[in-house]
C-alpha cells in the first residue's frame, strides 16, 4: 500500500534511511527534523512494515522569465528484505501521478550512481543536467594572491546571488530560501559553510562540505572566467590540502551526466541560453 507517512512512522523511516544510505542515526534524524514534511513523501507499507520511501521536494524550473512547477525526487529507498519487487518503480509512478494532479510539469532527480541512469531512463527520464568537476591540490592555489573576503552568507542572500548568476540558463533548477537554509544548516553542522565571496570588485558565493580527505565545493556561484580566483580565496581562508570543485557545464569542458528530468506534460519551448543547471544532491 502506498500512502503518506505519519508521525508514528518516523523511527522506521530513520532506520530505513540508515540502511539505504549508510548515514548515522543523527544524520538521518537531521533530515526528518529539518527538511521533511509528510506531504512531500510517499511510503510503501507491506503488512506492518514500512518497506519503501520516496521524497518529492518542491522545485521551480526557470527558463528566463518563464517558470514551471516541478518536484525533485530524493531519498528513494527500499528495505533490503523487499528489494527486487518493484517497490521503487511503483512509488515513482505514484509520485508522477501526484505531481501531475497538483499541476506540476516535471520530475527531476540525480541518480546516486552511474548504473541508475539506465534504470531511470527506462522509466521515462532523460539526462538534462551536466556538471564539470575536478579535484585540485591546495598547494596549486598558493601562487594566486587574491585580495578579498570570504564571509558567512544567509540563505536569503545566497538565493539572490545564485538566481542572478543563473538567470540566463536555458533551464535553471531554482531552490527556494527554505531549501537553501536546510543546505546551509547541514554543511555548517558538518564543519562546512555557506559563503559570500567579495574580491576584485566581484561578488560570488559558495557552499563548502568537508569530506574525509578533501573539501568539496558543492557549488561555486561566479562568472566562469574567475572560478580559479574564487577558489584561491577560499583556500586562503580554509587551507585544505585538496578540493573537489563542481562547476556549471562549459566551465571546464563538456561535463559529465548529473541530473535527469521527466516531463509530465508537453515539454515547453525553452528559451536559448547557457546550459541547464542543477545543483545540490545526495550523491
Amino acid at each position: 500500500m502506498i500512502r503518506q507517512p505519519l508521525d508514528s512512522d518516523l523511527p522506521a523511516l530513520i532506520g530505513l534511511w540508515q540502511e539505504a544510505f549508510g548515514d548515522s542515526e543523527e544524520e538521518a534524524a537531521f533530515y526528518f527534523r529539518q527538511r521533511h514534511q509528510h506531504q512531500n513523501m510517499l511510503v510503501w507499507q507491506e503488512g506492518k512494515q514500512l518497506a519503501g520511501m520516496l521524497s518529492m521536494l518542491p522545485l521551480l524550473l526557470q527558463s528566463h522569465a518563464k517558470s514551471y512547477r516541478a518536484r525533485y525526487i530524493f531519498a528513494v529507498a527500499t528495505a533490503r528484505s523487499h528489494r527486487g519487487q518493484g517497490i521503487s518503480t511503483r512509488l515513482l509512478e505514484a509520485a508522477h501521478q501526484a505531481i501531475e494532479k497538483e499541476g506540476g510539469m516535471a520530475s527531476v532527480l540525480v541518480p546516486a550512481e552511474p548504473s541508475l541512469f539506465d534504470y531511470y531512463a527506462k522509466r521515462g527520464y532523460h539526462t538534462a543536467f551536466m556538471i564539470d568537476q575536478l579535484e585540485i591540490n591546495g598547494e596549486d592555489l598558493l601562487g594566486q594572491d587574491v585580495q578579498g573576503q570570504a564571509m558567512p552568507c544567509s540563505a536569503f542572500e545566497y538565493a539572490a546571488l545564485r538566481d542572478k548568476a543563473f538567470a540566463n540558463s536555458s533551464l535553471y533548477a531554482r531552490w527556494d530560501e527554505a531549501a537553501l537554509r536546510y543546505i546551509s544548516q547541514g554543511v555548517t553542522a558538518a564543519g562546512g559553510a555557506m559563503l559570500r565571496l567579495e574580491f576584485e570588485g566581484l561578488s560570488a558565493a559558495a557552499v563548502l562540505e568537508p569530506r574525509a580527505n578533501l573539501l568539496r565545493v558543492v557549488e561555486l556561484v561566479c562568472a566562469p572566467e574567475v572560478w580559479h580566483r574564487a577558489l584561491a580565496l577560499i583556500h586562503q581562508e580554509y587551507g585544505a590540502q585538496r578540493y573537489q570543485l563542481r562547476l556549471p557545464q562549459g566551465s571546464l569542458g563538456p561535463g559529465r551526466p548529473f541530473g535527469m528530468i521527466r516531463w509530465l506534460a508537453d515539454k515547453p519551448d525553452l528559451a536559448a541560453g547557457s546550459p541547464p543547471y542543477l545543483a545540490f544532491a545526495k550523491d
